[in-house]
């Protein structure tokens, strides 16, 4: 072993030392690469004892250029697919007159047919890119809201969460794509992590899909609580409220053919002129807040309607959403997007929510900002969300919301 080992070393040696005078050149000197005047005293080198850092990077260019203009075969055979992967040719999955195996041919007519239903743009108002993968970090914040009216109308609530700070990785190809995120308030703050949010969105031209589930157990904070503290902000740690929110929405997009809402959420598309759309669909979602009074002071409960500890907001909405988007092209490589989508529909709550079990009136609303920057390969984005839902009877006017920003600074390729 150690004789091959030793063999192994002497064979690398004699290979760099053959490269090396190769990049000092000879007399006759190298196609396309500089000789260099052994009587130059002027020359100088750098960490490598043969090559100057100049020559060096001209000859590794010209390396380069040479593999890079080395020509593959074209011929459309039936392994043309596989040559064209070897050489990083991805082209040939959407070119219908390459020959592919079954599945890649399925998966390629299913692609073509998806792209002229359902994503299919006037290309004076938007483009595609033409890279097909995208690498993005991303910086996640986000909070809850909580406020309203209690117990017969007459006690005023607002608590709002701490910010939920998380930081990932997002990979994708064309539609498919993975994001893993990891909660910074557990690596820095040394605190267990008691946020959980994930979120599943889908957008072609003519509409767009989104399913999210957040769940939050942590501290709360408690700025007004009735008129304790002379009505003025309590500023009061509360571990006492636990949320869980989930659900799906899907709407249509109008004026499908000049907008593109993911010109602006997911970067696969570029909006070149402005343009806006109404939209329309629905939404399912389902609400879950309880809230536990009992480890608050006495001198706190004490505003409480009749000293009630406990109340819970429990409930599902099924609503139409009806809205507007509109992205704005103000300067060149920049975008500004506006989505807002109010719904209306009907509400039902569970046998365990405040009130008992009965029907009412949903009104919800959902909206977006975007800004985004491209540059050659490189993008720049900030997302900001709005998602609030609203509980009103007789006795209780209760507003839970989420609130959320995203930075991305991603690659494509």
């Amino acid at each position: 072993m150690l004789f091959v080992m030793r063999k192994l070393l002497v064979v690398i040696l004699l290979a760099l030392t053959a490269l090396s005078m190769w990049a000092l050149g000879s007399e006759k000197g190298v196609a396309g690469y500089a000789t260099i005047d052994a009587n130059d005293t002027s020359y100088t080198r750098g960490s490598s004892p043969l090559a100057a850092i100049e020559d060096r990077k001209v000859f590794l260019k010209h390396i380069r250029d040479s593999i890079d203009a080395i020509p593959w075969d074209t011929t459309r055979d039936s392994h043309y697919w596989e040559r064209a992967i070897y050489n990083s040719e991805w082209g040939f999955f959407k070119d219908s007159t390459v020959k592919k195996p079954f599945p890649l041919s399925l998966a390629a007519r299913a692609y073509n047919f998806y792209t002229k239903a359902f994503n299919n743009y006037d290309t004076a108002y938007v483009v595609g890119v033409k890279e097909d993968f995208r690498i993005m970090l991303i910086n996640n914040d986000w909070l809850d809201g909580y406020g309203g009216m209690i117990a017969d109308n007459n006690m005023k609530v607002f608590m709002n969460s701490g910010i939920s700070a998380s930081v990932g990785l997002h990979f994708s190809y064309m539609g498919i794509g993975y994001t893993y995120m990891f909660d910074l308030d557990n690596v820095f703050g040394g605190d267990p992590t008691r946020h959980m949010k994930w979120d599943l969105s889908f957008a072609t031209s003519r509409f767009s899909f989104e399913a999210y589930r957040s769940r939050n157990t942590g501290t709360v904070t408690i700025g007004r609580f009735g008129d304790y503290n002379n009505k003025r902000p309590a500023k009061h740690k509360f571990d006492g409220l636990t949320r869980v929110s989930s659900g799906f929405d899907m709407y249509y997009f109008f004026n499908h053919r000049k907008y593109s809402q993911a010109a602006a959420y997911s970067y696969s598309k570029i909006q070149k002129l402005s343009a806006g759309s109404v939209i329309a669909g629905f939404l399912v979602a389902t609400q879950d807040v309880d809230i536990d009074f009992s480890s608050l002071p006495d001198e706190m409960k004490y505003y409480l309607p009749e000293w009630d500890e406990q109340y819970k907001y429990h409930y599902r909405s099924y609503s139409f959403l009806l809205g507007y988007a509109y992205n704005w092209v103000f300067h060149r490589n920049w975008l500004f997007n506006i989505t807002m989508a109010p719904s209306l529909g009907w509400r039902h709550s569970f046998d365990d929510s405040v009130g008992g079990k009965r029907n009412m009136f949903a009104i919800d609303l959902r909206g977006r900002l975007g800004l985004v920057y491209n540059v050659g390969h490189f993008f720049y984005g900030l997302q900001c969300i709005v998602d609030g839902h609203f509980y009103h009877s007789k006795d209780h006017n209760f507003i839970n919301s989420l609130f959320d920003i995203t930075l991305s600074i991603g690659v494509r390729f």
